[in-house]
């Protein structure tokens, strides 16, 4: 069966409107045709050989698509430098982010960022040029819209390193102080009973 194959190559730049300024990257594609089987693992097969065959550079992601009439598979791999949480779950198109102050029941727009450029938003890091309360962040794009609370946009990293297997403690073997209570107990009678 014939599919088709999108090799999807991000590369990031920071964007800035003198408020809020974004990590987003800027979209390059290619397309060719391949020949798979027609089930999800032949798909799965060709897009990571695709992928292996053609790493990210340093600093960049790339995403392979493997399409075909009925089924998508999509695969990526890199890292950009300077995130910190991911703003859409899928690499899609932004249209805007946009920072809401509820009051009461009534929600405000407290600053609308859209970017100058088409530009692709997944993993980013947002940094605040002035002093603004919100409560919520819309991110809107071309797959829908997604809201984020200011402790999301730190997320902690996953660590890469595991460490070895934890050995457990002997436990000190216990005295018998039992037995020297009791002698101790006796003789303290002992001695009593002789004085009287």
């Amino acid at each position: 069966m014939r599919a088709v194959s999108k090799r999807i190559d991000l590369t990031p730049f920071v964007e800035n409107d003198g408020v809020l300024s974004a990590i987003l990257y800027k979209p390059e594609e290619s397309w060719s045709e391949v020949e798979v089987e027609g089930d999800v693992n032949s798909m799965l097969s060709t897009a990571g050989n695709i992928l292996s065959s053609n790493p990210p550079a340093e600093g960049r992601l790339r995403f392979v698509e493997v399409e075909a009439p009925g089924l998508k598979v999509v695969i990526g791999e890199g890292v950009a430098n300077g995130v910190e949480t991911i703003l859409s779950p899928y690499p899609s198109f932004l249209r805007s982010i946009k920072l809401v102050k509820v009051e009461g029941e009534t929600p405000r727009v407290v600053h609308e960022f859209k970017p100058g450029q088409p530009s692709i938003v997944y993993d980013s890091a947002l940094t605040l040029w002035k002093k603004l309360e919100y409560d919520l962040i819309l991110v809107e794009t071309s797959e829908g819209t997604r809201i984020l609370f200011p402790h999301e946009l730190l997320l902690e990293r996953v660590k890469a390193e595991t460490r070895g297997r934890r050995r457990r403690r002997k436990k000190a073997k216990r005295a018998k102080t039992s037995r020297r209570k009791s002698r101790k107990s006796k003789r303290g009678k002992r001695k009593r009973g002789s004085r009287r």
